[in-house]
Parts: structure tokens; C-alpha cells; sequence
């Protein structure tokens, strides 16, 4: 008749119980969260963790104030500020300036801040940086500077900015390319310009021996061809194996490109080092319309490399059927041989191109009496 009673007491004790300890599990919680917080605050990780992951200004400035180690880095040597440069947050570069960040920390690869925003084109980061006094040729470990990256990346505002804080345009990076032949890679004309207004040097070689120019005419930019040599560009300059910006321009094909060197006053015959010519290499290199221009405006098609070869027979040797067809129609001569004794037609022949063979005896009839 009382076990009902004494069941809802034992009940009762076990419920006040189950609160008392989940009062205390409560707290040990809240105390073990404050503790990993605390700890987490001066961790290497936690505001990068924090921006990375979406964290706004109020995260971070909280951080902060519970004592966030502003200049912790992560495994490649990444600040917080690094981070923020690399988004593009002026306002949070500015909180953790405030806040003691070192604006020229730099990363393991030896990248500083204003290089990561500048790499970025980030111009408010930038102009941030720079008037919490960034240096402002501090370069990575492989020489980019940050006018250099802005100028390879197209960020035309970001390299005016730099250069009206005295950004030396000419510093080579570590395989001797400056901002200017990374513009000219590039194609891009408006920086390209406003580097040599700044005082560029259109002359200045690379680690292997490239000029802006060539490096222009291997991707075929012709307005910055153009825009370099109304700048002073040695237009018969030679660079690696003796080459010139006419026979680079040939050799990849680009036709605008070449008629630009050309009518500019490209020597059309200069030699290679092995004797060759633009147009041995772009009849080599089955290049018909740049062949058929440089035909039209005089290049010899008999000149003979150093074994004898000419451009007759490099078609021959690597099956270009249109560039032979121009050549045979603009009367080059058949019947040189090279040092081994090689013509046109032996060459083809034996190289087991038919269509050739075919080609040449149409033009030359006279050659099947031979």
C-alpha cells in the first residue's frame, strides 16, 4: 500500500539528481568551451581558420580582443593579413594593422603582403599597404616583385598606383624577366605602354638572352610589337641561337606578327646560327601564309644553311605540301642539293611522301628525264 508512495520518492531523488548533475555538466562544459576558446585565441591558426571560413570583421575583431596572436601563421607561413590581402578586405588589412600586423610579414616562399594583393589587383588592399609603409620592391623568393605580378596578371591600376610610389620598374626577377616582357608575354598593350613611359628599359635581356620584342613576337601580340618598336626596340636584335624577332615570329606561324617585323624594316635573310632563315623555319614548320608573305616581299629561296639545306627541302624533309606548292610556283630551285647529296625530290621520294613527289613533278616535268 506504500510502495507507490516510496517509488515517487526514490523517483523524485533520482530527477533532482539527474539536474544536479547535468548543473554540472552544464558548467564543466561552458568552462572546457571558454578553455578551448582561450587556448584557440592564441593558436597559429585560429583567425586564419576563422576568415577562411566565412568569419566577418566582428569574428575576427572579437578574436582579437580575446587575444588572438595577430601575426600566428599556418603551415606555408600565411598571416592573417596575408589572408585579408589575398581576399581583397581593406577594412579587416586596417583592423589588423591597428591591431599590430606586420604589413611586410612574408610567407614561407618569401611573398610579402603588397605582393599578394598586388597579384590579386586588389587596389584598395593595396593602397592600404602602402601607406602603412609596405616596401614596395620587397621580392618573393624567385624575384617577382609586386609590380611585377601586377603587370603579368593585367592589374593596370595596380601597377600605375605602384609606380606612383616610385615602384622600380626594371628589377629582373630570379630568371631575369621584368614586368615588362611579362607584359609583353601577355599581350597586354596598355601596361605594356605605361612601363615605358615609366622608363622601362625595351632593351633589357632576359636569363636567355630574350628581348620584350621577341618575347612579343613568340605569342604574336603585333600592337605590342608595334608599340616596342615605336619605343626604340633594336628591331634586328639577336637572341638565343642568333634569332631574331622576325625569324620567332615565323617559326610559331604568326602572320600579322611577321608582316609588322617585315614592314618595319626586319631583315628578311638574316641567318640562325645554323645557317637557316624565317623562311626556312616557317616553311619547316608548315607555316604556308607567313611563307607566301615572305616570298612576296623577297626573301631568298635559295639560300643554303650550313649543310647545305634550303627551304625547298625543308618542306621535303617534314611533308608541307603548301609550302612547297609556293615555293615551286615562285621558282625556287630544285636542283640544289645538300651536303648529302640531297635534293627536293630525293628527299620526298624517299621520305615516302607521294603527294609531294606528285607536287614537284607536276611543276617539274623535266625532272622525270633525269
Amino acid at each position: 500500500m506504500h510502495a507507490p508512495i516510496i517509488s515517487r520518492g526514490i523517483a523524485n531523488a533520482c530527477t533532482a539528481l539527474w539536474h544536479q548533475l547535468l548543473r554540472v555538466f552544464s558548467t564543466a562544459k561552458n568552462y572546457l568551451v571558454n578553455a578551448i576558446r582561450k587556448t584557440k585565441a592564441n593558436s597559429a591558426t585560429d583567425l586564419i581558420d576563422a576568415l577562411a571560413h566565412g568569419g566577418d570583421l566582428d569574428d575576427i575583431r572579437r578574436l582579437l580582443n580575446a587575444g588572438a596572436v595577430v601575426e600566428s601563421t599556418d603551415t606555408d607561413g600565411l598571416t592573417i593579413l596575408h589572408l585579408a590581402s589575398l581576399q581583397g578586405h581593406r577594412d579587416l588589412v586596417e583592423l589588423l594593422l591597428s591591431h599590430g600586423a606586420q604589413v611586410n610579414a612574408r610567407t614561407l616562399a618569401g611573398s610579402s603582403t603588397l605582393k599578394v594583393a598586388a597579384t590579386m589587383g586588389h587596389l584598395a588592399v593595396v593602397t592600404a599597404l602602402l601607406e602603412a609603409g609596405a616596401v614596395i620592391d620587397l621580392p618573393a623568393d624567385d624575384g617577382y616583385t609586386p609590380i611585377a605580378v601586377a603587370a603579368a596578371n593585367g592589374h593596370t591600376e595596380v601597377v600605375m598606383l605602384l609606380i606612383q610610389h616610385k615602384a622600380c620598374v626594371d628589377i629582373p626577377q630570379n630568371d631575369g624577366a621584368t614586368a615588362l616582357t611579362l607584359a609583353c608575354d601577355h599581350g597586354l598593350v596598355e601596361i605594356t605602354e605605361i612601363l615605358l613611359v615609366a622608363g622601362a628599359n625595351v632593351n633589357r635581356t632576359d636569363n636567355a638572352g630574350w628581348t620584350p620584342l621577341m618575347s612579343a613576337a613568340r605569342h604574336g601580340h603585333s600592337d605590342i610589337i608595334r608599340l616596342l618598336l615605336r619605343n626604340g626596340a633594336p628591331i634586328n636584335a639577336k637572341g638565343p641561337q642568333q634569332a631574331t624577332a622576325l625569324r620567332i615570329a615565323a617559326e610559331f606561324g604568326h602572320l600579322d606578327a611577321t608582316r609588322v617585323l617585315v614592314h618595319s624594316g626586319a631583315l628578311l635573310d638574316e641567318k640562325y646560327d645554323d645557317g637557316t632563315t624565317a623562311l626556312f623555319i616557317a616553311a619547316g614548320n608548315g607555316h604556308g601564309d607567313v611563307v607566301q608573305l615572305l616570298v612576296n616581299e623577297g626573301a631568298d629561296m635559295n639560300v643554303q644553311s650550313h649543310s647545305g639545306a634550303t627551304a625547298l627541302l625543308m618542306t621535303a624533309m617534314y611533308n608541307r605540301l603548301e609550302p612547297l606548292r609556293i615555293l615551286l610556283d615562285a621558282g625556287a630551285d630544285v636542283d640544289l642539293e645538300d651536303s648529302c647529296g640531297w635534293t627536293v625530290l630525293t628527299m620526298a621520294y624517299f621520305s615516302g611522301y607521294p603527294q609531294l613527289v606528285h607536287l614537284i613533278l607536276e611543276r617539274q616535268p623535266a625532272l622525270m628525264r633525269n
